[in-house]
């Protein structure tokens, strides 16, 4: 599987979670919400330092040619 395949099932289970979320008690809806949120913002940073490694890694090839 792919970074990007990755990211993306991610991204699906946290829109079925939220879908789910919407439908239970508020108390459990909230909890799961602020964990949606973590997750979704742990995926961005993933996703960030995946695009500076990526831009590092050019910046080393043309040093190398």
């Amino acid at each position: 599987m792919t970074f990007i395949e990755v990211e993306a099932e991610i991204r699906a289970c946290l829109n079925t979670i939220d879908m789910t979320a919407d439908t239970a008690d508020p108390k459990l809806r909230d909890m799961l919400k602020v964990q949606i949120n973590n997750l979704d913002a742990a995926t961005n940073a993933l996703v960030d330092e995946l695009n500076a490694l990526n831009e590092r890694q050019a910046q080393l090839k043309e040093l190398l040619k």
